[in-house]
């Protein structure tokens, strides 16, 4: 290439870079919730069941099992980083999360991890629209435990989720992986 075609090749690619859309993450509005609206608080109640035996897999595509351990419940940013203070609540207890305090953080979603070191368990990510459902339903959530088996025949450990308000759960198809 010519000198000249070099340099009319970075305006150029100056130009998309300043004209280009900026990727952001998607911010998690809770404004207009039932519970914004009436001027309450936004809360959920999250509920640790992983040490049942049933009842809580509904609305996902996993089998409930029980094996008791203790979760994490935290609120992450678009980037992963985690927005605010993380719950760690252990079987057959429960906690509140205040999400006008995530909102106020820029959340995108609400993540449960297990503390369960020595058999490894599948996260679940509780998304934007479950949250705002949730929130405009009882603001009640139970985490549970349970097994998906895989075409191969192998069987995965996950936790999952179920909520009162709402009536929304997963893991299902779209948010499962294999």
């Amino acid at each position: 290439m010519r000198p000249n075609h070099i340099l009319s090749a970075v305006c150029i690619a100056a130009a998309f870079a300043v004209t280009a859309p900026i990727a952001s993450a998607q911010v998690c509005d809770i404004s207009q919730t039932k519970c914004a609206l009436n001027g309450g608080k936004c809360n959920i109640k999250f509920k640790n069941r992983t040490g049942d035996s049933g009842g809580s897999e509904g609305s996902s595509n996993i089998n409930q099992r029980s094996n008791a351990m203790t979760i994490v419940i935290k609120a992450r940013k678009g980037n992963g980083d985690k927005a605010g203070n993380k719950l760690q609540i252990p079987a057959g207890t429960s906690k509140t999360m205040n999400m006008d305090k995530k909102a106020n953080k820029s959340f995108s979603d609400v993540r449960a991890i297990s503390q369960d070191f020595s058999n490894p368990v599948q996260a679940v990510a509780i998304p934007c629209e479950d949250i705002q459902t949730i929130l405009n339903g009882t603001g009640t959530c139970k985490i549970f435990h349970g097994i998906k088996a895989k075409k191969t025949g192998k069987k995965l450990r996950y936790l999952g989720y179920q909520c009162d308000g709402g009536n929304v759960g997963g893991p299902n198809d779209a948010t499962a992986r294999d």
